[in-house]
């Protein structure tokens, strides 16, 4: 599911460039930006489901493993 969603990023981003909307480093930070965001709402959620323990693994846009658990975020 993640590489989809990476795709669909990416694809959305590309046609933000082709359309003369944005610049091709506009890209690069808005995905960076859109992950910033991701991780900070998965580790709130973390922190909020009734279910324990909750964690989140997924791989970055720098091919790292983000794992988020208990209101923490390690990226290795």
């Amino acid at each position: 599911m993640g590489g989809e969603l990476n795709k669909l990023a990416s694809n959305v981003a590309m046609g933000r460039s082709m359309g003369g909307v944005h610049w091709r480093s506009d890209n690069t930070r808005s995905l960076r930006l859109g992950e910033s965001i991701a991780i900070e709402i998965l580790r709130k959620r973390t922190m909020e489901y009734a279910e324990r323990p909750v964690s989140f693994t997924f791989r970055t846009f720098d091919r790292q493993v983000a794992y988020i658990a208990q209101g923490q975020v390690q990226i290795s």
